[in-house]
């Protein structure tokens, strides 16, 4: 249950991590959580994100957001994100440009719901179709 917020104070609530599949080397995990702007906006997110091992360190790697984050465990990669995540969102609410940001990387704003691009969406984009070669 979301905290009795003060003005220009923002809550993110962490719901669950589910991990969605096992890959060669690498595992999607899915994080649910949701957001009370300073306005008392409720948003709710379902993000898919990545993890994989890179020499010694885990690689937490989510990108409808495009951000990353590594760690020295598995754990601590998972952990990490959803720091990463969490500092995301309130400097976006704080500079009130949440709703700019998602949509210029291909989000979809459904009444409360938030649903990010389709992974094959985000490949096809321009700046990501060298990664495709």
């Amino acid at each position: 249950m979301p905290q009795k917020l003060i003005p220009n104070q923002h809550t993110i609530n962490s719901k669950q991590f589910l991990i969605l599949s096992t890959m060669s080397k690498k595992e999607k995990v899915l994080l649910r959580a949701s957001a009370i702007d300073g306005d008392m906006t409720e948003y709710h997110f379902s993000i898919e994100f990545y993890i994989f091992r890179e020499g010694e360190s885990y690689i937490a790697y989510c990108p409808s957001l495009d951000i990353s984050t590594c760690a020295e465990t598995y754990n601590d990669a998972i952990s990490s994100f959803y720091e990463a995540f969490q500092l995301y969102i309130e400097c976006c609410m704080e500079s009130g440009t949440l709703h700019d940001d998602l949509a210029e990387h291909g989000w979809k704003f459904q009444k409360k719901n938030l649903t990010p691009p389709k992974f094959s969406a985000l490949m096809k984009s321009a700046n990501r179709t060298s990664l495709l070669s």
